[in-house]
């Protein structure tokens, strides 16, 4: 790209050095376009080029037109202003005509040009921001806000000359009164040379920006002490009754101030104003949530079997003792303890970021006995003790699966890696989008008859295009189904990690007493959509379901005829 441009220089350069006329419009529109390209080329070796597919065109083209309308308008700023210090000292006749019809032509292009770069602003803002904590918390995204800073008191200034210096230049133009226009150009001069100035210093800012790694990839550092969580109005009823008097002091505050405007009364602006921040103020009590300078931060270990059944031995070891061995905040060491240790299971639990749990984990919680574990546990391990919690709150909420289909996907199934006895090998992840997955967690010798019973039906379940993956809870046992399991893939490698990890989903509300967790069931059966989310479970203790194969076939056809209505499942906690 660096040779193009160069080359792109060299053309620009032989194009105007042959232009012996200087009216020639050929050669001059030859070096407009050579100019363009030159100026929107930086798009193919910058941020907007790591994108892919559709995406990628998108990004380019986005990136490319907010080069050229920079370039056109912060670059035609210095000419104008040369042009109107040149021509205020014109006295001919034909001087007015000639400044009305250059103002009344840059307006044009400056108005187009700035609405060009707020909406490809935008585009790429969302593209290489995303969010306000990356916003916030990030190089990238503090430098966009100066920029921000530096546009806005630049476009303050183009509004002047637009709405107020234009109509009033072209008005004495027409006119062709010399004295007062020459004062007004002054003025326009005046001001499009700070504007030229302004736009040099965002452009030091975009330079700085191309070379700092977009926010969307940079884990934010969260600059404020609070965040604003719908969660809490949904779980606080103290929340609810404030959001909805913060909603009428809005709407009070609205109404008031369009009244006040249209009628010109200044006392209602100021009640109305008033009606307005109060309804902030409250909203904001009602919203705010103690944060932390990784309550943002992107979990670097993807939420996985291996992961949680990692985390699984961690927690009995360092955290068990307080909050329990199901989480429920029971556990031996809880008494005397104030406050007490808090549910793992609860709704709150999982209302927290991820970044919030890893700063917990690392530092400890303000005003209780939860000490930080950052010096006796390495990074790794305490983003698997976090999706081990989160699974924990995942198998809470699990009581509520039955062997019928759940009409809304919110369960993400732990991916795994994992080997056949006939050596066939990929991940659970590899068969989003193309099959069902079934999942048989099975013991020896209980669930040998159900282990047949799915041998004899297998052809029909492959029509259906469902993948069966059977998991023995102890793999030295198998030796006992004598050979029987011809067409099933029997789980070798990496069973032990997948069935700890799917047997925290075995509670239910026929075990809803049995504390502090249920004892894990002989046999338990999972159906996995093709995105990734378990959606059915059949447990044969807690009732008849697919016992009976054409419930298992019904479940499976309805899954085969759903439309996806979720998007794909993160692999990673939030």
């Amino acid at each position: 790209m660096w040779a193009g441009r160069a080359l792109l220089i060299l053309l620009i350069g032989v194009v105007l050095g042959f232009r012996r006329d200087p009216q020639s419009d050929t050669l001059r529109s030859v070096a407009l376009i050579l100019a363009a390209v030159l100026i929107m080329t930086p798009a193919l070796s910058g941020h907007a080029a790591a994108g892919e597919g559709t995406w990628l065109m998108v990004q380019l083209t986005a990136d490319a037109l907010h080069l050229l309308a920079a370039g056109v308008w912060l670059g035609g700023l210095a000419v104008f202003a040369l042009f109107l210090g040149w021509i205020k000292g014109v006295v001919d006749a034909w001087a007015p005509a000639v400044i009305k019809s250059a103002t009344r032509r840059f307006s044009l292009i400056g108005l187009i040009s700035v609405l060009i770069l707020v909406a490809t602003g935008f585009l790429n803002a969302w593209s290489l921001v995303g969010a306000v904590p990356p916003l916030l918390g990030t190089n990238y995204g503090k430098l966009l806000l100066i920029k921000l800073a530096l546009l806005l008191p630049l476009i303050g200034i183009a509004a002047i000359n637009l709405l107020r210096l234009k109509p009033r230049i072209l008005a004495l133009a027409v006119q062709r009164v010399v004295s007062g226009l020459a004062d007004l150009v002054t003025r326009l001069k005046r001001n499009v040379t700070r504007e030229a100035i302004l736009g040099s210093c965002i452009l030091l800012i975009v330079g700085a920006m191309s070379v700092t790694p977009p926010a969307r990839h940079i884990p934010p550092e969260w600059p404020l002490a609070f965040r604003w969580s719908w969660n809490a109005v949904d779980t606080n009823r103290r929340a609810r009754s404030q959001m909805s008097d913060a909603k009428w002091l809005a709407i009070a505050g609205a109404v008031g101030l369009c009244y006040a405007v249209w009628r010109r009364r200044y006392f209602a602006l100021g009640a109305s104003l008033m009606s307005l921040a109060s309804g902030a103020f409250i909203a904001h009590d009602a919203l705010y949530i103690d944060a932390y300078p990784k309550t943002y931060l992107r979990p670097s270990v993807p939420y996985n079997a291996i992961s949680v059944a990692n985390g699984s031995h961690i927690y009995q070891e360092t955290c068990a003792a307080c909050h329990g061995v199901g989480g429920y905040g029971d556990g031996p060491n809880r008494k005397g303890l104030v406050p007490k240790p808090a549910d793992l299971t609860a709704k709150h639990a999982a209302d927290h970021t991820a970044g919030d749990l890893f700063w917990w984990l690392s530092y400890g919680v303000k005003d209780t006995a939860m000490p930080g574990f950052a010096a006796s546990l390495e990074e790794e391990e305490r983003w698997d003790m976090i999706n081990f919690v989160r699974a924990l709150a995942y198998a809470e909420r699990a009581r509520q699966m039955s062997a019928l289909v759940e009409p809304d996907p919110w369960l993400v199934a732990p991916d795994f890696v994992y080997r056949t006895l006939s050596d066939e090998s990929g991940s659970l992840k590899d068969h989003r989008g193309s099959e069902l997955v079934m999942l048989v967690l099975f013991s020896l010798p209980d669930s040998k008859a159900r282990i047949s019973e799915l041998e004899k039906i297998h052809s029909q379940l492959q029509e259906k295009k469902v993948k069966v993956l059977a998991i023995p809870r102890d793999i030295a046992a198998v030796d006992q189904l004598d050979g029987s399991i011809k067409s099933l893939s029997l789980v070798t490698d990496g069973s032990r990690e997948a069935f700890d990890t799917y047997a925290l989903f075995r509670r239910s509300f026929s075990e809803q007493g049995t504390l502090p967790d249920p004892p894990v069931p002989p046999h338990m059966e999972f159906i996995i959509d093709r995105q990734g989310y378990v959606r059915a479970r059949w447990i044969p203790r807690d009732g008849p379901g697919w016992d009976k194969i054409e419930n298992l076939m019904r479940d499976i056809d309805r899954l085969n005829q759903e439309k996806p209505s979720a998007p794909a499942p993160d692999d990673h906690v939030h």
